[in-house]
């Protein structure tokens, strides 16, 4: 009896998560794989199967109907049922665990997928931080580079109170340099005025208001004096003006010259020649009094004949006489 007790081990088996461990008496370490934790449970199966086929074939070896008075066999009978029972109860057990295993192996294989599952998220995971990363690296690039430019606008921005303040006075210089221009061109004109008004005078012309009149040293009729004055540009005088006649019989200096003012060819009506309006009103006044009188019905033509505001006279036309030219003042070319 002890000999079959010395040789029947109790198994005894733990599960820790997923780790399923079979041992004899004592729990040895928790190592090793799902995958030869089964194939042990499996060995050990068999051997305990095979231990309870031949125990069943030495108890039929026996014979059916053996002795009941031998007690000590009868112990022996009965310890072999009781340890075949229990052996049965350990390989059912076994049978439990073996599918427990299966079941467990499965949902290690599908844990391990999934562990491949996550794995590939990770890596995925970790190419976005590091895009991310880089991504950060050139948005702080740029941001400094913003901050930079900031920093130079603000410079520029504290520089445009002053740059306005130059500007004023660049304005204010190029108003006054504007103004000396346009006094300086004005100069300019009066200078050539003065200079092309010099040069007529030393022709003989004198410059009055706009105008330029010539006072001839010779004398000719009328006709003959028009002739002359148009040959330069010009006509014999009108005169427009009180200021006008005053300038021209003070020039006469009490000598008689031929003006423009003419009714021949007119049926009677004074007209100036070089074709300026003549107001019979206000030219009244120029006339000597009781002139003119067409003496004879022959004086169609006027003159200056005295040194005072009253000082027109009608005479033939004819008749010769220092004459006075006019025409209007036009500066030269440059």
């Amino acid at each position: 009896m002890k000999a079959v007790e010395s040789e029947v081990h109790d198994a005894h088996f733990t599960v820790d998560k997923q780790n399923i461990s079979l041992w004899p008496r004592e729990p040895p370490p928790k190592t090793g794989p799902y995958l030869v934790l089964g194939r042990c449970l499996t060995v050990r199966a068999a051997v305990v199967l095979l231990t309870l086929v031949l125990v069943s074939s030495a108890l039929n070896a026996l014979g059916p109907s053996p002795r009941p008075a031998d007690p000590w066999f009868m112990g022996t009978v009965s310890d072999v049922k009781t340890s075949a029972r229990l052996l049965q109860g350990r390989v059912d057990n076994i049978s439990s665990l073996s599918s427990e295993i299966k079941r467990n192996s499965g949902g290690v294989e599908a844990a391990g997928v999934q562990v491949q599952m996550v794995n590939a998220s990770l890596d995925h995971v970790r190419s976005q931080i590091q895009r991310l990363e880089i991504s950060v690296k050139e948005a702080d690039a740029r941001l400094q580079k913003l901050t930079s430019s900031w920093e130079e606008v603000d410079k520029l921005n504290a520089q445009i109170p002053e740059l306005k303040r130059d500007l004023d006075k660049a304005s204010a210089l190029n108003a006054k340099v504007w103004d000396l221009q346009s006094g300086l061109g004005n100069i300019s004109k009066m200078l050539k005025q003065q200079n092309d008004i010099l040069q007529m005078m030393s022709q003989g012309w004198k410059y009055f208001r706009g105008n330029v009149y010539y006072f001839s040293v010779m004398k000719k009729t009328w006709y003959s004096a028009q002739q002359f004055c148009v040959s330069r540009e010009s006509h014999l005088t009108s005169v427009t003006s009180e200021s006008e006649q005053e300038f021209l019989y003070k020039m006469t200096d009490g000598l008689i010259y031929w003006i423009g003012l003419t009714k021949a060819g007119s049926e009677g009506d004074w007209h100036w020649v070089d074709h300026t309006p003549f107001d019979k009103l206000q030219s009244a006044r120029f006339w000597i009094p009781g002139e003119p009188n067409n003496s004879e019905n022959n004086e169609h033509c006027a003159n200056i004949k005295r040194s005072s505001l009253q000082s027109w006279n009608d005479a033939p036309c004819d008749t010769e006489l220092l004459f006075i030219c006019k025409r209007p003042y036009v500066p030269s070319e440059p």
